[in-house]
This record gives C-alpha cells, structure tokens and sequence, in this order.
C-alpha cells in the first residue's frame, strides 16, 4: 500500500528558524518549549484578551523589555497557550524577561529593531505556510536558492521558468534542457530585468489582481506565459512567470505554480530580511555622508567609495500629494534600480520625500548622460507609479568631505524647479549656477537684512498691500538690461505702460536707474526677495 504524504500541523522552534534562515530573529530562551501551530501569528493588542490555538506565536507589538507589563504579558502568554512571544530588544538587557519566559515555559525570541512588524509577520506567516506543504520537492530547496526553485517549478509546471520581484528584477531562472524560449526571456535572462515593453503594465496588472495563475497571450512573437502573484499574506512581493509553448498548460499545471508561489513567497522573504537590514545600514552610512562632517572620510569608507572622485548627487522628488509611503518605497526602488543599470556602485537613500543618488567615478562634464538616466526614470516613475517627479544635480565634486556640497546644491535646484514657473522637470547646479548664487546670497541677506536696498524693501511692500506689480516689473526691466521692447515682451506690455510704470517707480519709492551701485543693490536686492 502506498503511502500519502500528510501535511504536518506543527513544527519546532529550531524547525521554524531554519524555514525563516533570517539573521534579524535570534531565539533567546533555554527552556524546551512545547511545539508551535501553523497558524499565523497572532498580534498583541493590550485592550483584548490573549486567545488563540495552543502553541500560536505571539507578536509583541508595544512591548519594551524595559517594562514590567512586558514580563506579565509573557507569562499571560504562556497560560493562554502560545508556544512562543517576539519581542524587539531596544538595546536593552533580557535577563529578567529571559527568566521570565523560561519559568513560564515559553519560547522568547527577539526581532532586530530594523525590522517592520508587518514584514516578520510576513516572514513567519511565510514560514509556516511553507512548513505547511506536503510537497517537499519545493520546500526542502536550499535557504534563499531561487535558481534552485525555479528549476523544480520548470520541471513540475512544465515550462521555462523566471521569478522576479516587483520591480521586474529576474531573481531566478530555470536551466532545464529542451525547454524553449522566445527572444522577451533571453534578453531578460542577459540584463536581469524584464525588457521594457508597451504590454507589460497591463498583463503585471492583470496578474496581481487575481489570486491564482493568469495565462497571459503573448504578443508578437513572444510565447504564451502561465504566471501567478507571489505575497507573503497580502503583500506582494513579486511573481512567477512560465513559458506556455503550445498553450497547453493544464489546471494541474495551475494548481502547481499556486503552491510554488508559497514556496517562492518564504524563499523572497528570506533574502529580503537578510538585504533589508544590510540596506538600512548602508542607507545610515549614506545619510550622514550626505549631511557632511568631520567623519565624512570614514563613512566613505564603510560604504566602499573612494578617497577622490569625481562624485555627483542627484535628487528625484515626486510632486505635491503624490508622496505616501508605499509611492516613496516603490520610487526607491525604481532609481536604484535605473541608477545601477547607468553606473555600477551607484547609491541611493531616501531621506524625507526625496530619493537622492550617489554616482563616483562620474566624468564631471558633460552632465547629458545623468540628463539622460533623469529623463529615463522620471518617464517610468509617470507610467508604473502615476507619480511625477522632479530631478536635480548638483555639482561634480573632487572629494568624499564635499559631498554634501553636491546634494546641497540639487536641493537648491529642486527648490527651484518647484517654486518657480518654469515647467521643466530637470536641471543641474552647472546650468543655473547664476541662480543658485542668488539663492545664497537670499539666505545671506535674510541673516543681515540691513544689507537689502531700502528702496527694494519698499516696492515688497507696496506690491502686498496694493497688489501690485513693481517689483516684478522693475526686476524684469533690469534682467533685459534696460531694453524696453524685450522688457515689454517678456511682461506682455504695452511700451507706454511700461514707461508709466518706471516713472511711479521713481515718484513713489525715489528709485534712481542712473546710479550704478544703487541700481546693482537693488536688483540684487529685488532678486533675494523674490526667493524669500
């Protein structure tokens, strides 16, 4: 008689940290807990009572090793049932609540404070719905081995196989002989990334908004794919694709690439956990290269770069209202991605609602392939994010102590580019150095207002209370060097009203165009209040 494989319905904690191979999660009591359920892991919420099947997880979201409610919610735990409690340690000793835990005969483990409560209940959840699967061709893979995994699907499904993440990165695929695939997946294969094509947006759409596998007609001479959403819960985190040669993949072929895409979910969750921390450091590190400082030389260091340069920072800024978080971790991720492709060793953070990149080694002249790469991401952050952005460079710098020089200055360009009425969505500190020195000298001048021209400080005010246009007016006269036909053009005037207007410039604030050094103090003067 043959016998059936049956799912497990537990595991052991030393089981379930094999399945995770997460370096953030660390076990922390010595007691011999009992086993866990394959439930998912329950959150703590201190206005309800702790109730769930025995041998549950526990989250300890709001406990801080610190507090003595900690240690009672522990032991409450334990009563209830729950085989295990994950709490973050905050730098803090764990003696006591180790004690504590292993009086009570629960298993204590600890998250890395780096982690979101959301990702390590996708991790777990991951785990255990892996561990869950009576099919152990795919769950015995080796920890975070996509290649692997891609190969057992290949040959279970019956066709060439990639998995990618959702920035259409290939993570993994399949090397089976005698499998065919068409021109789309080599040249996938070859870049690791999915070629850009005009039907890509509308068949991923299709694929993440279904449950199960999707056949997708290929176009042109592509080949027919089978594909299916990968999420931890209901967090995507990216997808299956497999080559339909003849369009005669079956439902069992369905029903297989489904439980792939649990497998694969653990798999992605696994490398994530381990690549999200080492990021988050990396992104520390560039973060205070970024502000400068007397350490800005170490930081470099750490962080790979060289001593000297060249190095050139750029700023992308989505526009007003267009900034929640997941829109700003996707735009993350989408100019590194772009960023690596242009230059290897290209660096990236997020800091506020700004996306800055770091490039060495970039020839500080001229600025078009930077342009370029702008144009590339700010197009494709328009079409797979909905999100419009605004791009900026600073300067080229020589060394690692000036970089934040570099990404000062594409601040100031974006401020530019933003409070201005110019419609661009690019520019570099070389093309508008001019303005970027009157920028300074407005911050300047702002610290010693006594510098300003009177006569500017006046026309300011005139033009608040009576909504008038003479600053503007006198500022444009003065940029188009005193000519009165381009002047009249630019302000879309009639010359005589222009030339009234001069003269009540002159009647009302004693304004004097035949002085020199007056008339240079007050444009510059006219200029900073204009930033202000």
């Amino acid at each position: 008689m043959t016998s059936i494989a049956t799912a497990p319905d537990s595991i052991t904690i030393h089981a379930l940290l094999r399945a995770m191979a997460s370096p953030a999660i660390t076990l922390r009591s010595h007691g011999a807990p009992p086993k866990l359920s394959l439930v998912s892991p329950t959150l703590h919420d201190p206005h309800t009572e702790l109730e769930a099947p025995a041998g549950s997880i526990l989250l300890g979201l709001g406990l801080h090793p610190a507090e003595p409610k900690t240690m009672e919610v522990i032991r409450k735990a334990a009563v209830a049932g729950f085989g295990a409690v994950i709490i973050k340690q905050y730098g803090r000793e764990l003696g006591a609540t180790i004690a504590a835990a292993d009086q009570a005969g629960i298993a204590l483990l600890t998250v890395d404070d780096e982690m979101g409560w959301l990702q390590l209940d996708a991790l777990v959840g991951s785990a255990l719905n892996a561990s869950a699967e009576a099919d152990s061709s795919l769950s015995t893979l080796g920890v975070g081995d996509l290649f692997a995994l891609a190969n057992a699907i290949a040959a279970m499904v019956g066709g060439a196989t990639t998995i990618e993440n959702l920035q259409e990165q290939i993570l993994g695929y399949s090397t089976l002989p005698h499998q065919p695939i068409d021109d789309d997946r080599r040249q996938g294969i070859l870049g690791r990334q999915v070629p850009f094509l005009p039907e890509n947006a509308a068949q991923y759409a299709s694929v993440f908004r279904s449950r199960g596998a999707v056949r997708v007609k290929g176009v042109d001479d592509a080949m027919d794919r089978l594909a299916i959403a990968v999420r931890a819960g209901k967090e995507p985190l990216g997808s299956i694709w497999v080559v339909d040669v003849n369009g005669d993949l079956d439902s069992a072929a369905e029903r297989a690439l489904v439980r792939a895409a649990d497998i694969a979910a653990l798999h992605m969750l696994r490398a994530r956990s381990a690549y999200d921390l080492a990021r988050q450091q990396r992104a520390d590190l560039l973060r205070k290269l970024m502000e400068g400082g007397d350490d800005a030389t170490l930081v470099a260091e750490q962080l790979g770069l060289r001593r000297s340069g060249p190095f050139v920072v750029a700023a992308f800024q989505p526009a007003m209202g267009q900034a929640s978080e997941m829109a700003l971790t996707r735009l993350l991720d989408l100019v590194t991605t772009e960023c690596e492709t242009y230059r290897g060793g290209a660096h990236c953070v997020l800091v506020g609602t700004t996306v800055y990149a770091l490039f060495a080694s970039t020839d500080p002249s001229p600025f078009g392939p930077v342009e370029a790469l702008a144009r590339r991401v700010t197009e494709r952050s328009r079409v797979s994010l909905a999100v419009d952005l605004r791009v900026a460079t600073g300067s080229a710098v020589m060394t690692v102590s000036d970089i934040n020089r570099s990404r000062h200055e594409a601040d100031m360009v974006l401020f530019m580019l933003t409070s201005g009425n110019d419609s661009s969505s690019y520019a570099c500190a070389q093309d508008v150095r001019s303005r970027l020195a009157l920028l300074e000298l407005a911050s300047h001048f702002r610290k010693l207002p006594h510098l300003l021209s009177p006569a500017a400080g006046k026309i300011a005010a005139h033009d608040a209370e009576s909504n008038t246009e003479y600053a503007k007016t006198l500022r444009t006269y003065l940029d188009c060097s005193r000519d009165s036909a381009r002047t009249s053009a630019a302000l879309s005037l009639h010359q005589n009203t222009l030339r009234y207007r001069l003269k009540r410039l002159r009647d009302l604030f004693g304004v004097d165009l035949d002085q020199p050094e007056d008339t240079l103090l007050l444009w510059l003067s006219l200029h900073v209040l204009e930033f202000s």
